[in-house]
């Protein structure tokens, strides 16, 4: 098979596609059947690749987290459309081919998927991260399946991986003053809501806030959020060639913290708030919160709870692992029995994250305004 138009035809793709030993089905694609268009997912924003020659690779290995790959869409499911690198939504149809990342993704309303190899592929995100689907919510529909066609290489013949192309590790001077952690009791407790609130509260009262996402799967959604509610400077692993960071070593996680916190003492903020994703007791989430460097770190935490007994509890294990919880928030205040519930069983304030936030940074800051060893560091 002639691969020269491929090149010729889609002059908008920067890497090479590596393809794999074919199976009969891929023998038989005619020049003519080349894709016209391949769309570039969000996840690859990050690339930076001079445009190499097309590559013939036979017996690819195995996919690694964070390797950059073509695929074909085959059946469409619950994703029906893609986020592109430039922040289009764009709706897609069988037959498209896309160029995306492979990663795991954790998510217990939606679908827990992992890397193992090219077969049984499917969008586990909108933001373009594939892999294998391995349990899935009983409200979620069955994923958009996907066909593997190529990897993308670089001029030497390797395959492309974000992870090894982007993330340059740094170690943090000092790090930024004010580190606010917003977590959540699980997926859907009102986390990424309590944490852009709590943004924008804090921004309407004057102060300089940078915002970074540590944790999750790739989505332009969070990082959108954040800078609408006037975050100065926003972070998110995936900016650092992540496409999740599900089974992430906690060494990696770590790292990754660190250089997050470099990339944001140059801008001195007044307050940073760092949203941790999924719930307290998902493993990357669990292992930071477990880390003395981690709560040294922080100033506090807020939690974003459901209701009153997953707050109670959530309270209770931030305070064993020695964190300073400010304050209680999320879908628990949209029920007034439920925050009544919670402050029969707790001392710890509870504010709601509707509206601009400002109930939420008024409490934040005036905890942060009281002495603490923690805050006399």
């Amino acid at each position: 098979m002639s691969t020269a138009p491929l090149l010729e035809r889609c002059a908008n793709v920067a890497p090479a596609l590596l393809i794999q030993s074919p199976t009969a089905e891929q023998a038989a694609l005619q020049p003519r059947e080349i894709p016209n268009v391949i769309r570039w997912s969000w996840a690859c924003r990050v690339l930076k690749q001079p445009a190499p020659d097309l590559i013939s690779r036979e017996n690819a290995r195995a996919p690694k987290a964070g390797d950059l790959a073509v695929v074909q869409v085959t059946e469409l499911g619950c994703h029906e459309r893609i986020t592109t690198r430039e922040n289009m939504r764009l709706r897609i149809y069988a037959g498209d081919y896309l160029a995306c990342v492979f990663g795991n993704r954790y998510a217990t309303d939606a679908y827990e998927g992992l890397v193992e190899d090219v077969e049984n592929l499917s969008l586990l995100t909108a933001g373009g991260m594939i892999g294998t689907v391995r349990s899935r919510h009983r409200s979620t529909g069955r994923p958009t399946n996907v066909r593997f066609v190529g990897y993308l290489g670089g001029a030497n013949g390797e395959i492309l991986n974000l992870k090894r192309l982007a993330f340059k590790p740094k170690n943090p001077g000092l790090t930024p003053a004010n580190l606010i952690a917003v977590v959540g009791t699980g997926m859907n407790a009102g986390k990424t809501t309590s944490c852009v609130r709590l943004i924008k509260g804090l921004s309407d009262l004057g102060l300089r806030v940078a915002a970074c996402k540590l944790t999750g799967s790739v989505s332009n959604r969070d990082q959108d959020e954040m800078r609408a509610a006037s975050a100065v400077q926003v972070l998110d692993f995936s900016d650092y060639g992540f496409p999740s960071t599900y089974l992430c070593p906690k060494t990696e996680l770590m790292s990754l913290f660190r250089t997050m916190m470099a990339d944001i003492s140059p801008s001195a903020p007044d307050v940073v708030v760092m949203e941790i994703a999924d719930g307290i007791l998902q493993r990357e989430t669990a292992m930071l919160l477990e880390e003395a460097r981690i709560r040294t770190a922080l100033q506090g935490v807020v939690l974003a709870a459901d209701n009153a007994l997953s707050a109670h509890f959530g309270v209770q294990r931030l305070h064993s692992l020695g964190h300073e919880v400010l304050g209680v928030t999320g879908l628990l205040t949209s029920s007034p029995l439920c925050v009544r519930e919670f402050n029969e069983l707790s001392d710890v304030p509870v504010a709601s994250s509707t509206g601009s936030g400002g109930p939420l940074a008024e409490l934040v800051t005036a905890r942060l305004a009281q002495p603490s060893a923690r805050r006399g560091r």
